[in-house]
């Protein structure tokens, strides 16, 4: 953590910064950053040394302060250039992996948070979801970081982020932070050909059911998971069919039926799919797979936003208005991916 120098995308003497990028996203929750620094033949050994892997990079940009771990460096003597990447929960995250588990009990996410970050430097600092519990278990290899990502995933699909509290240019505190969800409504709006320069919109059907084959966790006394068989529920739309949760609406819009009158599909019709939550209530197994039904039942349209202009208030997770009056589009989105360029003065979406 000794400093080694400096460089910059506007000051006009010293080691200049191009092709800059800054990528959040909200399903890992950590961000990555990645630039090329020229150099000639008198800043050749300086910026080779800066920019070593391992070392870290203390961003400054917008009144915050990021700080990354150089993971890759990439020397390339034809453009002379200097290509580097770094991610800003680092080596002590990203290259520790962890192996099987299994909880012995119900456990808060702190438990599993400190269990996977151990050794790392990183504690936890918000934490919105400190009175739930889940017994949670994993097969198979993952890195810290990855491993992370799948416990907040478990309780409830909350979200984590990567802070650092730092004091003149040292690190004097890195946090975990665990959020029911990051970003707020801000009532931003971005219109096309106004501060949008254009919009790509992908629908998919890909992931879409109207019925979901349940089961939950397995009960200390038995080898078999619990189903929804026995369980009963019927609120007009969604109902319990033996193991299955259904949804009539969903059926008066997507079915397997091939044509009316085809008797062998009269009984049905429903695309199901399996899904599995931790719990041996099984109230609390249909209450969450209501949850998802509702997510998976209608057809799944993603936007990508060529940003010209994004407000200055807007962070990842946050909800904006995207607004194309030509082609009759109002969409109220969540922010999911948030790529910033300062030396190409470029922002996506």
């Amino acid at each position: 953590l000794n400093i080694l120098g400096q460089a910059s995308t506007e000051l006009p003497e010293g080691l200049t910064i191009i092709k800059d990028l800054k990528t959040e996203e909200i399903e890992t929750g950590v961000a990555t950053f990645e630039c090329k620094i020229p150099y000639d033949e008198s800043t050749r050994e300086k910026v080779v040394s800066f920019t070593e892997v391992g070392n870290y990079i203390l961003r400054n940009y917008d009144k915050d302060n990021e700080f990354y771990t150089i993971i890759e460096a990439e020397f390339d003597t034809d453009s002379k250039q200097v290509y580097i990447y770094a991610y800003d929960d680092g080596m002590d995250l990203l290259n520790d992996v962890c192996g099987e588990y299994e909880a012995d009990k119900a456990y808060p996410i702190s438990y599993y948070i400190n269990k996977f970050a151990v050794g790392s430097g990183f504690q936890i600092g918000i934490n919105e979801v400190s009175n739930l519990t889940r017994k949670l278990s994993w097969d198979g290899e993952a890195t810290a970081s990855a491993r992370i990502a799948s416990v907040a995933t478990q309780f409830d699909g909350c979200e984590v982020s990567y802070s650092f509290e730092i004091k003149g240019l040292l690190i004097t505190k890195k946090y975990i932070n665990i959020y029911k969800q990051r970003g707020k409504d801000i009532g931003a709006q971005l219109r096309l050909n106004k501060g949008i320069d254009y919009i790509i919109t992908t629908e998919s059907i890909a992931n879409l059911a109207t019925a979901l084959q349940c089961t939950g966790g397995t009960p200390d006394d038995s080898d078999t998971p619990i189903t929804l068989s026995g369980y009963s529920y019927d609120d007009g739309d969604f109902y319990v069919d033996g193991t299955i949760l259904k949804s009539r609406e969903a059926l008066k819009q997507w079915s397997r039926y091939l044509w009316k009158s085809d008797e062998t599909q009269q009984a049905g019709g429903h695309i199901t799919k399996q899904y599995s939550y931790d719990t041996v209530n099984k109230a609390t197994l249909c209450s969450h797979a209501i949850t998802e039904l509702k997510k998976i039942r209608e057809m799944e349209v993603n936007y990508s936003v060529e940003i010209a202009k994004l407000p200055d208030n807007v962070k990842i997770g946050d909800r904006i208005n995207i607004i194309d009056e030509a082609g009759k589009l109002y969409v109220s989105a969540r922010v999911l991916k948030l790529e910033i360029s300062v030396a190409d003065q470029t922002q996506k979406a």
